[in-house]
């Protein structure tokens, strides 16, 4: 058994040899010392059968001096009862070893100096299991301590202990988390990547039941019943109280023992450190998780998703939730779906990235992306529109940016539910008490519902665009003040403007409307600050009359004219002409003997620009004149020999 007194030295002495096997120098260090190690274990196996050998030959002999001592008090013989005492002992105890582990499963999750396939025997593992109480919390206290190089040893002994160890680390498990969550945001990148490694192997080689029960613990979730949560504990702040003055950072320095074990992920950052490892906990299939397991961690993420920040470790632990997942995901798809569609609607994380985790979802369920954004737009758009006519959703709300990434990725699915659309539309665009993002993210929705090619998603636009130009953009493109509400109009008359090029709406019902956009088009071609709300000004009142065409009424004409002719004095060649243009149509659309003095006025206008220097206006002037030249011969040979003669 050696020396008397060595089981004190024993443990200290294995950490330090354990210390040289997780030696950075992995070529001549760590190999030579794991192979001691080896040896050791060896030798310890020895020495405890010998141990229990010896313990056995001194019960054998306790008993048969027993046996012999009340044989002779009742006057037997001694000799022959101690015999059949000492054969009546039982055999030297069993040494206990742990189960041989199949580490070529997770060969490729293995640190040096196990990557070239030496495996660890049975023998190592019981010897290092049986000083891992004394280990372990040893090497977790220094995961946390405040010199570099003092983690960096810490995280690479703790890889190699849980290689040795494999299964036999499971009653460790619980402290070994928090410190892991506490480390997996290290300054220093060595330490916080050998701290995702431990992950990673502590993930492959212990029950999926245990981490996702001691994960949701950590979060404040029961995983057993689906509902509730445990008692608020304390955490990583709490465990390790650090303040900064200056430059200057103190940590206090503390048993956290007892605290570990009442861990709980309050704060932003803890949740951020427990999904950051969680991702690294779901092992890739094969074999794939069980259908209770998937759902236990997608609860995980809905529960992670709700707040804004969280979203990119969320999209990580989802992503190796989909590898670790496989074919099982498909049960849940929707939900994950659901999870994943959050992220691409916001800006936290990359557009690219969340497709690609959607065409892999989709790649599982033998879907394509858009059968999935189709399928969830069905039976998702429902219940996110319920009260929304009503109610105006708040301002860190997703549920604006999910209905739009969901509408520009469903196509055709969409158009059944344009009507149900717009009222939702015209309450959270509302001028009155919708922010300044919200109205412009939702005009921005609205203008490509207008642009849209699919052609049952046009018609459906085309069935409601009245209730969509009277509901949501006459509000918006009313005049208000502030530079944010400029753009806004803006944004609202381009809408109306790809309305009308579109032919999206019909005259009677653009004639209805005329009274309510008139003054707002009279109020943006009178804009000095901003040419472009001119410019589209200009376009919507030529694709408007071209539209009314029968319907418009000469008193309406009237109304015109005299915002058109301020605007071939702009000082943007090109609104004088685009204004040019609508002169044009404004000319087909006058009835017969429309004012005769209104006509020779606009006449004299038109033939002072004929000779304008840029070429660009005088054609127009030009063209327009050619439209006017129709309405009455007479006063407009009158008027063009009048201005030959000047």
């Amino acid at each position: 058994g050696g020396p008397a007194g060595f089981a004190k030295y024993e443990p200290r002495i294995l950490i330090v040899l354990l210390g040289a096997a997780a030696d950075e120098d992995t070529e001549q260090v760590a190999p030579h010392a794991l192979g001691a190690l080896e040896r050791v274990a060896v030798a310890k196996h020895e020495a405890r059968k010998r141990e229990a050998e010896a313990e056995s030959r001194r019960d054998r002999a306790r008993r048969r001096a027993q046996a012999a001592r009340e044989a002779a008090k009742s006057g037997e013989d001694p000799e022959k009862a101690g015999s059949a005492a000492e054969q009546a002992a039982p055999p030297p105890a069993e040494i206990e070893i742990a189960p041989a582990f199949d580490y070529r499963e997770v060969q490729s999750l293995l640190p040096e100096p196990f990557t070239s396939g030496k495996a660890p025997a049975p023998l190592t593992t019981t010897y290092v299991q049986l000083h891992l109480p004394s280990m372990m919390p040893q090497v977790l206290a220094n995961l946390t301590q405040w010199t570099s190089d003092i983690r960096a040893a810490a995280s690479r002994l703790l890889r190699v202990l849980i290689v040795l160890a494999n299964k036999q680390v499971a009653p460790f498990l619980d402290q070994m988390l928090v410190h892991l969550y506490k480390a997996s945001a290290d300054d220093e990148v060595s330490v916080a990547s050998a701290c995702m490694q431990c992950a990673k192997m502590a993930g492959a080689f212990l029950d999926v039941d245990l981490v996702l029960g001691l994960v949701g613990k950590h979060l404040g979730l029961k995983v057993a019943d689906g509902a509730g949560g445990y008692p608020k504990g304390v955490g990583v702040e709490e465990l390790w109280p650090q303040s900064r003055t200056g430059r200057q950072t103190t940590r206090t320095v503390q048993d956290v023992a007892a605290g570990v074990k009442n861990f709980t992920a309050m704060s932003v950052e803890n949740r951020r450190q427990v999904f950051a490892v969680l991702a690294h906990l779901l092992r890739p299939a094969p074999p794939a998780l069980a259908d209770g397991e998937v759902r236990i961690v997608v609860r995980f993420l809905e529960e992670g998703a709700q707040t804004e920040e969280l979203l990119p470790w969320i999209f990580g632990a989802a992503q190796a939730l989909l590898r670790a997942g496989a074919g099982t995901c498909c049960s849940e798809w929707p939900r994950i779906f659901d999870l994943l569609l959050r992220m691409r609607s916001g800006d936290e994380c990359d557009s690219a990235s969340v497709d690609t985790a959607m065409d892999e979802l989709a790649r599982l369920c033998d879907k394509t992306r858009r059968q999935l954004y189709e399928e969830h737009l069905s039976s998702r758009l429902a219940d996110l529109l319920t009260g929304a006519d009503c109610a105006l959703w708040e301002e860190r709300s997703a549920n604006r940016h999910v209905l739009e990434t969901l509408l520009r990725n469903a196509g055709a699915a969409a158009a059944g539910h344009i009507g149900a659309l717009v009222p939702v539309l015209a309450r959270q665009a509302c001028p009155e008490d919708s922010s300044v993002p919200a109205r412009i993210d939702l005009l921005g929705l609205v203008h490509f519902l207008l642009s849209a090619d699919d052609v049952a998603l046009v018609d459906a636009v085309r069935q409601h665009a009245p209730a969509l130009l009277s509901q949501v953009l006459i509000p918006n493109c009313s005049w208000r003040a502030g530079q944010s509400n400029t753009k806004i109009r803006k944004g609202g008359m381009v809408c109306v403007h790809a309305m009308l090029s579109k032919r999206l709406i019909a005259a009677a019902p653009l004639n209805a409307s005329f009274a309510d956009l008139l003054p707002i088009l009279k109020s943006a071609l009178d804009d000095s600050f901003s040419p472009d709300n001119r410019m589209i000004a200009c376009l919507i009142l030529g694709c408007m009359l071209g539209e009314l065409h029968a319907e418009i009424s000469g008193e309406q004409l009237r109304e015109i004219y005299p915002e058109l002719l301020k605007r071939l004095d702009d000082s943007n060649d090109k609104i004088r002409v685009a204004v040019c243009d609508a002169l044009s149509v404004f000319f087909k659309c006058l009835p017969p003997k429309w004012s005769r003095s209104l006509f020779e006025y606009i006449l004299r206008t038109l033939f002072v620009h004929l000779d304008d220097p840029n070429p660009e206006i005088q054609q127009g002037i030009y063209a327009v004149l050619e439209s006017a030249v129709h309405q009455d011969y007479a006063a407009f040979a009158r008027e063009a020999s009048l201005a030959a003669g000047k």
